[in-house]
């Protein structure tokens, strides 16, 4: 990621493009790029490192779905291996969508952590009760 964006600590509300992720004491987010339809950020916390790639104009990820959705309602699906990356994705059903990459196999930390990634997509409203949005502190 690069150097010159700012790291939002938890705890509190991050609202990225597309994923929303309530941060806990200890986690962070460090902003990416972003552009039309999505963005990215690097997501630390208890539970390691995640990069993160959001779209708020997203299509169905490709893959196969685990049984269970999320806790917010959302379609998981099954780790694959990208080139040196293992990545999992979710999907709002609709157009928002968040892909997270590892270096290693996905822990059941970082499995627990994407659980409580909430999405939104462009025909949604913009999400409430943020205290971080795209890198701005909210007040």
């Amino acid at each position: 990621m690069a150097p010159d964006k700012p790291d939002l600590a938890g705890p509190g509300r991050f609202c990225g493009y597309s994923p929303i992720i309530d941060l806990l004491p200890g986690e962070r987010v460090t902003l990416g790029n972003g552009g039309m339809h999505g963005g990215s950020f690097r997501w630390e916390g208890e539970f390691g490192v995640l990069d993160v790639h959001g779209i708020g104009w997203a299509s169905r990820p490709k893959g196969g779905a685990t049984k269970q959705p999320t806790s917010k309602g959302h379609v998981r699906f099954r780790e694959k291996r990208e080139g040196k990356h293992y990545v999992v994705a979710i999907w709002n059903g609709r157009h928002g969508a968040a892909y997270f990459r590892s270096d290693r196999p996905l822990s059941n930390a970082q499995l627990k952590a994407i659980d409580r990634v909430g999405l939104f997509d462009e025909n949604d409203a913009s999400p409430t009760g943020c205290d971080f949005r795209d890198g701005v502190v909210v007040t």
